[in-house]
This record gives C-alpha cells, structure tokens and sequence, in this order.
C-alpha cells in the first residue's frame, strides 16, 4: 500500500531546516522511492491552511486566504502518484481541529498514513516561539508575552495560537485517536547532538546517514538581543494603514529574513534570556505533557523525560539601542536582491490600478 508520511508539527522544533533538506534533496529522494511535493514552497503550509480555512497574516489587512479546492486537488494528486512514499511537511498540521483531521483521513482514504512529530520541550520553544511572533508584526515585549501565554492561558489574546499548537499531549492525541497510535511517531529533539534529528529522520525513511541533513542556508536562525530590538521597534512604528503584504515583503521576508538566512551571528552578541519565574512555570507545563504523552502509548525516539526538565539560558532581557552596520548593509543587500521577485500580484494590482487613477485624474479636464 503506497504509504503517506504527514509531518504534522511542531512548530520550533527543527521544522524548518527538515523542509529545507528535504526540498533540495527532490530529486534524490525520488529515485529512492520518496517523494517530496513541491508545490512551489519549501514547506506544505499552504495545504493546512487549506484545510484549517486558516488566514496567514493580519486578518483586516491582506492577509493570504488558501481555497479549500487546494487541499481537494492536492490530495487527488496524491493519491494518484507512483511513488511508494510520499512525504508532506507542515507545523500548522498541528493547528487542525478533529473534524479536519477526519476529513484527511477521508481524502486519503486507502492510503497507507503514517504521522510524524519532531519536538523540543516548551522550556526552549519559549524564546524561539516569540521570536516568530515577532515577525508577524507582534509589539509586546518579551516579558509581556511570557505573562500572557503562561499566566493567561485561557484568555490571553495576544498570541491566541501559541497553545493550540503548543499543547503537545493534546494535538498528538488527537491524530493518534484518528489515524491509531501505531501510525504516529514522536521525535524529540536533542540540543545536545545537533545531527540527532537528521539521523533519526534518516532511519525512520530508511535513508543511510547523512542522506538528509542540515543545508547551509535557509537556516532561520534565531536573532540575536539587537535584532530583536530592531524588529519590535519597527513593529511599533509600522504605520495601520499599511498591508500585511508589504510587512511580508519589506520586513518579515526582506530584512529579517535576510538577517536570519544570509547574515551569520557576528561573535559576541547578546542573546535573548528568560527570566527563572518563567523557566519554572514552562517545565511545571512541559511535565504535564510528558505525562500526557506517556499515556497515548505512540512510538517515541530520544529523552522524553526533557520535555519537563530542561533548561535555557536564565536572565532579564536588555534591549538595545544599536545595531551593526555591516550587519545592516548585508541585510539591505540581499532582501533588494529578493524582494523583486517576490511583490504579491494582488499587491501589484492594487499599486497600479491606485497609480492609473492618479494619472487619469491629471488628465481628465478640469471643472470650471
């Protein structure tokens, strides 16, 4: 039976650079018998929110609206493929409620579905998850944040998607009760041996060492303590009255992302730290999933015991002032350089129709 790999989450857990290797290795994996889809990104996120009926981005101000006619047509091309595995990868997975859920399983009816998890404990996701808040446009300081998500679990509205995703126990339980905890894999992440998840992810396909591993760009790595500074204040400072699309293109997937994928950590810089209060909260949390994990009985690779007890750097966030130049320049260059090929039709549409108007309008004879 042609078997189906669904790499359903987590968010901050290496996910990033799993799709990337995957994505360049296309054409290798498919003479292995496994294949990547490439549906014109890296990762598969445009399927879940096909899905989810999810929008990306600033829901009153452009934000990307995926047709549900994707995941129909998607899962049809599935079905009919010639390779004995296919493999489809996105964290927004985890976000799928149970009844979507369900309507997977029913679109890839008589398939072989396998699901796959990769994970790091909620201790460490903590910076990393405010991080990519931050990149879509969040204002609230690292402090603020933590006392919302942790303290405010149940009505902070800050960053409402942070404990649909990152309720581990309860996302897991909810593919396993569909597609059975024999079908579902868990993969934790260790720190400590950055190849861990590359080489588990190689035995779990069969792959030989080394197959599949971490590539030298697209990294998304984290920023450090002056970036961060930069970015929340620019988020602070980004006028309403202006589109997601030109956050996406100018900010989220032009400066930052130029900085996290093409600048490399200069030595010395200062990281974000997390106050002790909210270290200890986020593994009295990380234990009650663990426990939660142990009981649905699924297949576990590396130290579950870490998901409630582990550790990150500990201290008060200094924000800065200053950033470097070369830095800077490095970042401008290479988002100009992106960022032509990337203006969004709909953005370019509107430009010019509103550019139209203005000429027309020079143009037309004035009343007397």
């Amino acid at each position: 039976m042609k078997r189906v790999i669904i790499h359903a989450g987590f968010h901050k857990s290496g996910t990033t650079a799993l799709q990337e290797s995957l994505y360049r290795n296309r054409d290798l994996l498919d003479k292995k018998g496994i294949h990547y889809f490439d549906f014109g990104r890296k990762a598969h996120h445009r399927l879940a929110w096909s899905i989810s009926n999810r929008n990306w981005g600033w829901k009153n101000r452009g934000a990307e609206h995926v047709s549900p006619k994707l995941w129909k047509k998607s899962a049809k091309k599935i079905a009919k493929s010639r390779y004995e595995t296919i493999i489809i990868s996105s964290e927004f997975f985890s976000e799928l409620n149970e009844e979507q859920i369900q309507k997977v399983k029913q679109d890839l009816q008589d398939l072989d579905i396998q699901i796959l998890f990769t994970i790091r404990p909620l201790i460490k996701l903590l910076p990393s998850s405010y991080q990519q808040y931050l990149k879509y446009g969040l204002v609230a300081d690292y402090e603020e944040w933590l006392n919302e998500v942790l303290n405010n679990q149940e009505n902070s509205k800050v960053t409402p998607t942070f404990w649909v995703r990152h309720r581990h126990h309860e996302v897991i339980a909810r593919w396993a009760k569909i597609f059975d905890a024999n079908n579902t894999t868990l993969i934790i992440a260790n720190e400590d041996q950055p190849k861990f998840l590359f080489d588990e992810i190689n035995k779990y396909l069969g792959l030989t060492e080394d197959f599949l591993k971490a590539q030298e760009s697209g990294s998304n790595r984290s920023l450090t303590m002056e970036e961060i500074s930069l970015l929340l204040s620019i988020n602070r400072k980004f006028p309403k009255d202006r589109s997601w699309d030109e956050y996406k293109i100018f900010i989220r997937g032009g400066i930052i992302q130029a900085l996290t994928d093409k600048v490399a950590i200069p030595p010395n810089k200062a990281r974000l730290l997390t106050p002790l209060w909210a270290c200890k909260k986020a593994n009295e949390i990380g234990l009650e999933i663990q426990r939660g994990i142990e009981k649905l009985n699924i297949r576990t690779i590396g130290n579950l015991n870490a998901l409630g007890n582990s550790e990150v750097p500990i201290g008060e966030p200094t924000y800065e002032t200053d950033i470097d130049i070369q830095s800077m320049a490095e970042a401008i260059l290479s988002f100009n350089k992106y960022s032509t090929d990337t203006f969004p039709e709909n953005w370019l549409r509107r430009s010019y129709k509103k550019r139209w108007k203005t000429m027309l309008f020079r143009f037309l004879p004035k009343r007397s």
